[in-house]
């Protein structure tokens, strides 16, 4: 396994850039609230220390191995970021907002089954059925990623509540990179492996590089105060709007008896 001049600068832009914000993270004390987070980019990290050192080594089938079986590893962190950021969003005081969590599931099981049927329906080039698989599985998991973030932020911004400032960053830096991840693996879909892989592969490692040096200078920054009300004001906010809500309903309930 060769790598171009080119392909070794993006592979260790990738490395120092999450090794930086790894320790970022870590010294700033921003994996408190984002453990999930955190733990993807330290297996990130480790993942690449290992797969460098099997390079090194010339052990090209275990190296081959660990790449492939890590992979689920890396989709199952990759849904815990997005329940993790969910959960501080749609969960602004411990407890699901009023109508945040059955919005939420319905909108992710929707996109969910949307990507599976996406997925099944594209046929791509490829000479076995190994690598048919593969390539399904990579974009199921960059459409799946998409949907269910975009069902969590569309839950987010219909019910009013707020994102935190490092919340927000972090969703746009995953957005954008899982954008791209969905247009490079479609393409992949259509081309197969063997006709632009290792440029496209290149154009995905670039955009990570990118969100990650945003996410650096963004979790190195404090939030403003301002982002943090009162204790217990952000509780008495969610319980005034389930209130109202209950109130509503109520209300609309009396005038639909009223009219029969």
């Amino acid at each position: 396994m060769n790598l171009s001049v080119w392909e070794n600068l993006i592979w260790v832009s990738s490395f120092v850039s999450n090794l930086l914000l790894l320790l970022v993270l870590i010294i700033k004390g921003r994996w408190r609230r984002f453990p999930f987070f955190t733990a993807w980019i330290s297996f990130q990290v480790l993942l690449t220390i290992s797969l460098f050192t099997l390079y090194r080594l010339g052990q090209d089938a275990l190296y081959s191995k660990v790449y492939w079986s890590t992979g689920v590893v890396d989709f199952l962190l990759q849904l815990c970021v997005i329940v993790e950021i969910a959960c501080i969003v749609l969960r602004p005081a411990g407890s699901w907002a009023y109508g945040t969590r059955q919005r939420f599931t319905l909108l992710a099981i929707s996109g969910t089954l949307l990507a599976l049927v996406l997925t099944f329906v594209v046929h791509p080039e490829a000479h076995t059925l190994l690598e048919i698989w593969e390539m399904r599985a990579d974009l199921f998991t960059s459409l799946m990623f998409v949907e269910v973030f975009l069902a969590m932020m569309g839950t987010a911004n219909r019910l009013g509540l707020r994102w935190s400032t490092h919340v927000m960053m972090l969703g746009q830096g995953l957005l954008a990179w899982a954008g791209l991840a969905v247009i490079v693996d479609c393409i992949h879909t259509l081309l197969g492996r063997y006709r632009w892989f290792g440029a496209l592969e290149d154009v995905r490692s670039t955009v990570w590089v990118i969100a990650a040096i945003y996410w650096i200078f963004g979790f190195w920054k404090s939030e403003p105060d301002s982002m943090f009300p009162p204790a217990g004001a952000e509780k008495y906010l969610v319980d005034l709007h389930e209130q109202v809500q209950y109130d509503l309903a109520r209300t609309e309930g009396s005038h639909s008896h009223r009219r029969e």
